[in-house]
């Protein structure tokens, strides 16, 4: 399996952060991260994770810097491991005697046909496949949704609800799933995904008419959204009977 990914934010009337994305293709590996103060910390936390996934896939036999999880597969412990190292580098660099910056992080691998993901905070994570509607498979509340509305009514600016490295700690959510070909995740950073959302199938799913509907839905929201596109590589397509 392989995939192909496009993004895009949109404005809106309320600040949010454009995501800093990076896709490693020697990995088969997607990150992205959401920076709450100076770009630079989610380009840190980018090369932390990196770091640690190159070296656990050049040395599979290598003695591993945190335990890990014997619920979990291979690829999915290597991103629980890398966001932790993430975590303890920016707590230790940036936040530990004052906050300076908080990231945002979604990293997905996909080995063979099991994607694993890694998050805290970031964006919701649906799934597409054949003609069904999207179906959740990640959905992160915003901070800002615990808040009272102002008093003319219009919602509070986006707020996170977790961040990587405001402290020691972080809770990390760890996820997988099987992947078909043709399988489509959206990734969808949103104060309130509107429920037009939830009605979308494969046929609605380019991604100008998904910001456009959105946009529609909440036209003062600032969001970003992003497609991954799951495919079958060369060597997974079934052999052809020559003879038939």
């Amino acid at each position: 399996m392989k995939f192909d990914f496009q993004h895009r934010p949109y404005s809106g009337k309320q600040p949010r952060p454009t995501p800093e994305v990076h896709f490693e293709a020697s990995l088969n590996t997607l990150i992205v991260a959401v920076p709450w103060g100076p770009r630079s910390g989610a380009r840190k936390v980018i090369d932390r994770v990196l770091e640690f996934l190159a070296f656990a896939s050049q040395d599979k036999e290598a003695t591993s810097p945190l335990p890990k999880l014997s619920c979990l597969s291979d690829a999915a412990n290597n991103l629980r491991i890398a966001a932790l190292l993430a975590n303890d580098m920016l707590y230790r660099e940036d936040n530990r005697d004052e906050y300076h910056v908080g990231v945002e992080l979604l990293a997905l691998t996909l080995s063979g046909n099991e994607l694993c993901w890694v998050q805290v905070g970031g964006p919701n994570v649906l799934l597409a496949r054949k003609n069904q509607t999207l179906l959740s498979l990640e959905s992160k509340t915003d901070l800002s949704l615990d808040c009272s509305e102002q008093k003319n009514g219009t919602p509070l600016t986006p707020l996170p609800g977790q961040l990587l490295g405001l402290d020691s700690n972080v809770n990390v959510s760890v996820n997988s799933f099987r992947t078909r070909a043709n399988d489509r995740l959206i990734l969808l950073a949103h104060s309130q995904p509107p429920a037009i959302v939830y009605s979308w199938t494969m046929a609605d799913l380019q991604l100008d008419k998904m910001i456009r509907d959105v946009a529609t839905s909440a036209p003062h929201r600032a969001f970003w959204l992003g497609s991954l596109d799951i495919s079958a590589e060369r060597s997974d397509q079934p052999p052809i009977d020559e003879a038939a």
